[in-house]
């Protein structure tokens, strides 16, 4: 959801900026904008490098953006005094410009910022534009999607979007997050929101959320103007965790397949743990709230730590991670330590029991609803079927079933 860009009409541009990108305007006078050489106002010069950028001229749109990124203090303060700024161009520059706090809180006290705008600006803005956007309750109780794109922002404050957060169960305002329910679960158990342990959140996240968020910010720099900016997979982790080792290193799980390689718990053991047994002291620090933060926010490890958390709003938080891959997935489906609900809901997610590997799993996972084990049962291999027939661990009446259907394939 960002603001619908669109070329401006000949009504939007004064006249002399027409002349240097309107659809007339020779490529060299172009270029001249492009390069910030010409000869125009502060808000004129704005608006045609926007023209420039919104009509993805081939030969310029990139340079023009490049200009903007660095135009002069004098020249951006300039365009921004103009409250007949166009939306448009202010989306532009808080595209172009996500590091400068100075600006971008210029933008967001604009008259004529348009409400997705101000959505995409709390995705990717520092923690002082973050607090300028939570004072402006009336904005953002209206357009609830900002505190949405707030929460996912690591430099906003945990008790500034805990507030936040607070105030809109109380108004109802329909914030659609993943783990709103959880949310909602954890307000209802009580505790305010508690300044002092901003630093406590924050240690905790660590540097792989910091990765994931410079990634983030770069995606929306990098944009064009016809880009979806799908911030949840450029968010990503851009290598996946060794699951193997991971799962080896929980001594307490209870695995229904064999997941592990020979060799791999060894492995996984005798290698050094100082990382990983940092990030988990910090991790236990945390209160509810904030695990159900971090989980949405966390890597890989956080969400394999979290998952297993004895709270469940924390462990379905896990889950329910937009960021969750298909290779924890079908991990996650194979481990009866977790907490029956979060089997469960792997269980209903139509694109995850897709994958033949989670459906396996799923089956030989005693969580597993009965009533769905056997429907996933039916599409099972024949040496599968064998597997799942004569396992110790399922329920009889699903063994039951497995055998029957191999007497019936004989």
């Amino acid at each position: 959801m960002v603001y619908a860009h669109r070329p401006l009409e000949q009504d939007d541009v004064s006249p002399a900026a027409w002349k240097l990108v309107g659809p007339e305007a020779p490529s060299p006078l172009r270029g001249m904008v492009a390069r910030g050489l010409a000869p125009l106002p502060p808000r004129d010069l704005v608006i045609a490098l926007y023209q420039i950028w919104v009509t993805n001229d081939p030969d310029h749109a990139t340079l023009a953006a490049k200009t903007t990124e660095a135009l002069p203090k004098p020249i951006l303060g300039g365009a921004l005094d103009d409250p007949g700024l166009h939306p448009g161009a202010l989306d532009f520059l808080a595209r172009k410009l996500p590091n400068n706090a100075e600006a971008l809180e210029r933008i967001v006290r604009h008259r004529n910022t348009n409400d997705h705008t101000l959505a995409s600006i709390a995705r990717i803005c520092p923690e002082s534009v973050c607090d300028v956007l939570a004072d402006n309750q009336e904005r953002w109780l209206r357009f609830p999607a900002i505190v949405e794109e707030l929460y996912q922002n690591p430099a906003c404050r945990m008790s500034v979007i805990h507030r936040m957060l607070e105030l809109a169960v109380r108004e109802n305002v329909d914030v659609r997050l993943p783990n709103m329910e959880e949310i909602r679960l954890a307000l209802l158990e009580g505790g305010a929101a508690e300044p002092e342990r901003d630093e406590v959140f924050k240690a905790a996240t660590g540097g792989g959320i910091a990765q994931a968020h410079a990634r983030v910010v770069e995606k929306v720099k990098s944009s064009t103007a016809d880009d979806e900016l799908a911030l949840d997979r450029a968010a990503e982790d851009t290598s996946s965790p060794d699951l193997k080792a991971l799962l080896a290193q929980a001594a307490n799980d209870d695995l229904s397949l064999d997941l592990l390689e020979d060799g791999a718990a060894n492995a996984a053991t005798d290698g050094p743990a100082a990382p990983g047994e940092e990030r988990r002291t910090r991790r236990a620090d945390l209160k509810p709230m904030e695990k159900i933060r971090l989980a949405l926010l966390g890597d890989a490890f956080d969400r394999f730590e979290l998952i297993r958390d004895s709270n469940k709003i924390v462990a379905m938080s896990a889950i329910k991670s937009p960021r969750v891959t298909d290779n924890e997935v079908v991990a996650y489906a194979a481990n009866r330590t977790l907490a029956r609900d979060v089997i469960q809901y792997i269980a209903k997610r139509k694109e995850w029991v897709g994958l033949y590997a989670v459906k396996l799993n799923l089956v030989l996972n005693p969580k597993t609803p009965l009533a769905q084990a056997m429907n996933f049962l039916t599409s099972l291999h024949a040496h599968d079927i064998k597997k799942v027939a004569f396992s110790k661990n399922i329920p009889s009446a699903l063994a039951v079933a497995a055998r029957r259907r191999m007497e019936q394939r004989r």
